[in-house]
């Protein structure tokens, strides 16, 4: 059986990472795409088998396997038996393509040794999602939050004991994602990750190449940034709701992550509106 869900794209097309597409595909047809796809994808083997080419090499799929294909990468793949039977997602964000590459991901990533019965959890929680037009949006954005993490730690991590630690960061970046206006605190994140605030930095900075704190206030001026060119708020009002209740210290933040003042920003986006 195949079946897939194209959500309807509204407001969501501002969040960092945000649901194009996701489905089973049983069985997987033969695809050949020279110019790759405009969004970044994930598939994995549930059952069956099948062959990826790319760059000049093939590899083999089997249950287990999986792979990461940036925007624009061709590639092919197709079934070598009756019974490959695969499970995808494909996403885009307003900063999707800095962020993978910040956490590590290249044009193309794979692993033969993927979790297939958390996998299919993280999946079937998503398709619901995704099925239901309410919950679609920052909670759709948050579960393909966790399955990105969940991959990276599969697809990158060169130890596997490790595997557990890339939960302990997606808990606490889903928590930033929804709450990043507020005034949050290591020591809250540490607490909901259930670890000590020592273990928790060194793992979040292992994980993120950031300092929670920097990682929160980068979260913010991107926000911030999304704000200033397509609202007319006032400057003071946008770091307000960023979660910088000083106008002064909203900006010294601001250039100093972007090296440029929110107002400058604004009008070299063409909007100089106050």
């Amino acid at each position: 059986m195949t079946r897939s869900i194209y959500p309807v794209l509204a407001r969501q097309t501002t969040l960092p990472f945000y649901l194009a597409g996701i489905g089973i595909s049983d069985p997987e047809y033969h695809a050949v795409r020279e110019n790759g796809l405009t969004s970044h994808q994930f598939l994995f083997t549930e059952k069956g088998k099948g062959l990826l080419k790319i760059g000049g090499e093939t590899y083999a799929q089997q249950r287990g396997s999986a792979f990461y294909l940036a925007p624009k990468t061709a590639h092919e793949y197709y079934p070598s038996d009756d019974e490959w039977c695969t499970r995808w997602l494909v996403f885009r964000g307003k900063y999707a393509d800095q962020l993978m590459l910040e956490m590590g991901f290249s044009s193309f990533n794979k692993t033969n040794e993927l979790d297939i019965p958390r996998s299919i959890n993280m999946f079937n929680r998503l398709y619901s999602c995704a099925e239901n037009p309410i919950n679609q949006g920052e909670n759709a954005s948050a579960l393909l939050y966790e399955i990105i993490m969940a991959m990276r730690t599969a697809m990158l991590s060169g130890d596997k004991s490790t595997t557990d630690l890339g939960d302990i960061t997606s808990h606490a970046i889903m928590y930033i994602e929804q709450n990043y206006a507020e005034d949050i605190q290591v020591e809250q994140l540490a607490q909901l990750s259930g670890v000590s605030v020592q273990h928790f930095c060194r793992v979040f900075k292992m994980r993120t190449s950031m300092r929670p704190l920097e990682y929160i206030a980068n979260r913010r001026i991107a926000a911030a940034k999304s704000l200033l060119i397509n609202t007319s708020l006032e400057i003071a009002e946008i770091g307000r709701q960023v979660g910088y209740p000083d106008r002064n210290y909203f900006s010294i933040v601001f250039r100093r992550i972007e090296g440029i003042s929110p107002r400058d920003y604004r009008r070299a986006k063409g909007n100089a509106m106050l």
